[in-house]
C-alpha cells in the first residue's frame, strides 16, 4: 500500500544527499549517487517513481485549504490565522504563502515525474515493469497538472527536467493544451498501468485510476461523451464497488480491502512506520474537549449545509460532520460530548472512531487517514452528470440509476431521481456531490466548474451575517474564476501574467 511506498520512496533523495554530505571531503569520492550513475538498475527505476509518490502528501497536507474552506461548507472560527479566515471569505490575497507553496509542491511533484519519463526509458530491465513505471509517472504528472489547470487556468506546461533557473521562466500555456498533455498521459497510462496490485505495491496507481481521472477531466471540458464514455468503462470493468456502509470508505482499518477507492494518498503514522507524513486535517476540526488526542476546534460546519441533510442521511451527522450532544461509544470511549467551541456542528470526516490510533494519539502529522482522490461514487456521479447534459449511456445504464446508487446508499430513505427533468436532476446531482463529498476536497472544484463560486460565496457572505457576526464583512469571489497566480511566482518569473480578478 501507499503506506509501504512512502516508506521507501525517500531513498532516492535521501540517498542523493545524505550519502555526497558524508562524502563531501573525499576527492575520489566512490559511492556518491548521482544523476549519471543512478538510473541504470530496475531498483533505481522503482525508487524513482516512488519519489513522486513521496512529494504527494505534502502537496496535498493542508488541501482542505483551497477546496472546502472557501466552499458553503465550511468557515473559519475565531481562533483560525488570518490566513484561514481569508480561504473562509474567499477574500484572497495574490502574495499569500499557500498560493506560492503550493505552485512550488505541485512542480516540484511534476519535475521528479518528468525525471523518471526521460531517465528510465534508457534503462535495461524488466519491461512490464518499466511499463508500469512510466505509466505511474504519467498519471501522477497529469493528476498533478489536472489540479494546477482547475486552480490556476493557463499554466506553465513543463514536460523535461527542470535544472536550472533559466528553464524554469517560461510563459503560461494556454489551458486547452495542458488539457491535451493530461489527456495524452492518461491514454498511455490506461495502456501501461496493471488493473490492480499485490502485496506491498496496493496503492499504486492503476490502469482503472487513469481511465477514471480521463472521465473526470473530459467532465471538467463538458465534453459529455467521454465523460460518459470513460466513466462506464470503469463502471462495466467490474473492479470497483460501491462500500455497503458509507463510513467504510474512512475506516483504518479497511484501507487495502477498500472496493470503492481508485485512488487516494495514503497518509500515515511516522510513530508506527518511519519516514511517512501523517494527515493533520483532523486537528483542525474536532471541537474542543473531544477525547484523545489535539483538536484545535478552529472550523465550523455552515448551518445550511447540516440542515441540508435529513435525519436518515448516514453522511450527515456522525459521518461529515458532528452535532452536540454527540455519543461516542467506541475506542476506550463511552461518552455524551456537548462542547462551547465551535458553537454549533464540528468538522468529522475523516475520523475513524474505532481506530485506537485516531482516537487516542492525533498530534501533528500523526494520523494515517486517506485523501481521497477518486471514489467510485465520483465515477458513479460523472457518468450521471454526463448522461443527463447529453453524453450517450453506456450498457443501458440510465443517469438515475447511477445517481440513485450513490444518493440511497447515504439516505435510505432518498426517493429515486427518475423521472425528473434535466434541470431538476442536474440540481439534484449537485446537491447530492456536496453532500458525498463534503471535506473530501472536491467542492471548490464542482463550483468553480459549473460557474457558481461568485454566487456561492455571496450567499455564504449573507449567513455568515447571522450565524457570526463578527466575521468580516468583506466577502465574495469578485467574479474571479480561477485563483491568482502566486505574486512570489510572477516576480521571479517575468513571462507570467496574472488572472483577472486579482
Amino acid at each position: 500500500m501507499r503506506k509501504h511506498i512512502l516508506s521507501i520512496a525517500g531513498c532516492l533523495c535521501g540517498a542523493l544527499f545524505t550519502t555526497s554530505c558524508n562524502k563531501f571531503l573525499d576527492p575520489n569520492p566512490t559511492d556518491v549517487l548521482t544523476p549519471d550513475n543512478f538510473y541504470h538498475t530496475e531498483s533505481d527505476a522503482i525508487s524513482a517513481v516512488n519519489s513522486v509518490y513521496a512529494q504527494m502528501p505534502y502537496t496535498y497536507l493542508f488541501w482542505w485549504y483551497f477546496t472546502d474552506l472557501p466552499c458553503d461548507v465550511l468557515f473559519a472560527n475565531a481562533g483560525f490565522g488570518a490566513d484561514g479566515h481569508q480561504f473562509a471569505d474567499y477574500n484572497l490575497d495574490k502574495t499569500l504563502h499557500w498560493f506560492n507553496d503550493e505552485w512550488i509542491d505541485f512542480y516540484i511533484t511534476i519535475n521528479r515525474a518528468n525525471i523518471v519519463l526521460e531517465k528510465v526509458p534508457g534503462i535495461d530491465m524488466n519491461a512490464t515493469t518499466k511499463a508500469r513505471v512510466l505509466g505511474e509517472a504519467r498519471f501522477l504528472r497529469a493528476l498533478t497538472y489536472f489540479h494546477l489547470v482547475s486552480f490556476f487556468g493557463d499554466v506553465p506546461l513543463e514536460l523535461t527536467e527542470v535544472t536550472d533557473a533559466a528553464h524554469a521562466k517560461v510563459p503560461r500555456t494556454p489551458k486547452a493544451q495542458v488539457y491535451a498533455q493530461i489527456i495524452s498521459d492518461l491514454d498511455s497510462a490506461a495502456k501501461e498501468l496493471p488493473a490492480s496490485y499485490s502485496g506491498t505495491d496496493v496503492g499504486r496507481a492503476t490502469s482503472g485510476a487513469a481511465v477514471a481521472l480521463l472521465a473526470k477531466v473530459y467532465l471538467y471540458q463538458k465534453d459529455w461523451n467521454n465523460a460518459a464514455k470513460y466513466a462506464g468503462q470503469v463502471i462495466t470493468s467490474g473492479q470497483y464497488s460501491l462500500n455497503a456502509a458509507w463510513n467504510d470508505n474512512f475506516s483504518i482499518s479497511k484501507e487495502l480491502t477498500n472496493p470503492e477507492d481508485i485512488f487516494s494518498i495514503q497518509y500515515g503514522s511516522p510513530e508506527t512506520v518511519t519516514g511517512v507524513v501523517g494527515q493533520v486535517q483532523l486537528l483542525f476540526g474536532l471541537p474542543n474537549g473531544f477525547p484523545g488526542g489535539d483538536a484545535y476546534a478552529i472550523e465550523q460546519m455552515m448551518p445550511s449545509y447540516v440542515n441540508s441533510f435529513s435525519g436518515t442521511d448516514v453522511r450527515g451527522d456522525h459521518g461529515t460532520f458532528m452535532v452536540p450532544p454527540y455519543h461516542v461509544s467506541t475506542a476506550g470511549y463511552d461518552t455524551t460530548l456537548t462542547w462551547a467551541v465551535p458553537s454549533g456542528a464540528a468538522p468529522r470526516k475523516p475520523l475513524d472512531e474505532s481506530d485506537q490510533q485516531n482516537m487516542h494519539a492525533r498530534s501533528w502529522e500523526q494520523q494515517g487517514n486517506f485523501q481521497h482522490f477518486l471514489r467510485y461514487a465520483d465515477v458513479l456521479m460523472i457518468y450521471a452528470e454526463a448522461v443527463n447534459e447529453g453524453g450517450a449511456a453506456v450498457g443501458g445504464l440510465t443517469a438515475a440509476q447511477a445517481l440513485d446508487m450513490v444518493r440511497q446508499r447515504g439516505d435510505p430513505s432518498a426517493t429515486s431521481t427518475a423521472g425528473l427533468s434535466q434541470a431538476s436532476f442536474r440540481d439534484t446531482l449537485r446537491v447530492e456531490r456536496g453532500k458525498e463529498f463534503g471535506l473530501e476536497g472536491q467542492c471548490w472544484f464542482d463550483l468553480q466548474r459549473w460557474g457558481v463560486m461568485d454566487s456561492v460565496s455571496r450567499a455564504k457572505q449573507a449567513e455568515l451575517g447571522t450565524v457570526a457576526p463578527g466575521e468580516t464583512t468583506v466577502h465574495g469571489a469578485n467574479g474571479a474564476p480561477y485563483y491568482p497566480i502566486p505574486q512570489a511566482q510572477i516576480n521571479l518569473d517575468p513571462l507570467l501574467t496574472q488572472n483577472p480578478g486579482w
